[in-house]
């Protein structure tokens, strides 16, 4: 046992003993008061009880709201990364249709499968 402990137990005799002394009304005062003093005891305990949980519960929510963000700033960097290719990709098929527009080309060529293999390599290799 720990020194805390036993002088809580050896103090709790010598009371005791002295108690047995003491007429009924003062012994009667005197349980009021003990019974008073446990019930304020345990609802101390169970208040550093309560706040030990409200703590934990509050880590598991931070930790789950760091997770939420780390989520959310990977979605968000992936939306705009996706977003930004294909604002891209746009612009380029911007330039080939405003060069094609551009050139006087006869409704035909565009419908040659030749020219539209020209088309592709071209637009590889400007890349």
């Amino acid at each position: 046992m720990n020194q805390e402990t036993e002088f809580g137990y050896k103090l709790r005799q010598v009371l005791n003993h002295g108690t047995e002394h003491f007429d009924g009304d003062i012994a009667k005062r005197l349980h009021a008061a003990r019974q008073e003093a446990l019930a304020h005891q345990h609802s101390a305990v169970r208040g550093v009880q309560l706040a030990g949980i409200s703590h934990i519960f509050a880590d598991a929510v931070l930790g789950h709201t760091r997770a939420i963000l780390a989520a959310l700033a990977l979605f968000a960097g992936a939306s705009g990364s996706y977003l930004w290719h294909q604002f891209e990709q746009a612009a380029e098929n911007e330039e080939v249709d405003s060069a094609l527009l551009a050139d006087d080309l006869p409704p035909a060529a565009y419908l040659d499968h030749g020219f539209r293999a020209w088309l592709e390599r071209s637009s590889q290799s400007s890349q």
